[in-house]
């Protein structure tokens, strides 16, 4: 009866990693470490705008540090996820949405590195609201091969 159960606990064990490894890439703590990093930066970032720091396009050449930090960040972090080895379709396809999460986030810092550059952040406008829901997809699926 205890060899019966035991060996009905090791193969649910071994079938449970198994399945994580084919629906899932295996987690990066480098890939982690950079996602969070630019999503930390971004939050940041939208806070100082909302809070009125960046009102005047004058504000942009004190700033081009913090997104080029940022968005050299999210290249490092795309890099990684899309080089990740897989072992499977379901884990290939979860690589990859990893991968495009991570470049709508950067699609959307570098869309309000331009508004900025052009016209400034006008606060409470929902200007920042699209990079803060994208950066957190990025981060959140990043966070999710953790729990794999």
């Amino acid at each position: 009866m205890v060899h019966g159960i035991r060996t009905v606990w090791v193969a649910s064990l071994a079938l449970t990693l198994t399945a994580c490894a084919v629906f899932a890439p295996p987690y990066d703590p480098v890939l982690d470490q950079k996602t969070t990093a630019a999503y930390e930066s971004v939050a940041k970032l939208a806070a100082q705008a909302e809070m009125g720091l960046y009102q005047d396009k004058t504000t942009y050449p004190a700033t081009v540090d913090t997104y080029a930090t940022i968005q050299g960040g999210l290249a490092v972090a795309a890099v990684r996820a899309a080089s990740a080895p897989v072992a499977g379709k379901r884990a290939e396809q979860a690589r990859d949405m990893t991968v495009g999460f991570i470049k709508g986030c950067s699609a959307q810092v570098t869309g309000l590195a331009t508004l900025h550059q052009t016209f400034g952040v006008v606060p409470n406008t929902g200007a920042t609201q699209a990079m803060m829901v994208a950066c957190d997809q990025a981060a959140k699926a990043v966070a999710a091969m953790k729990n794999n």
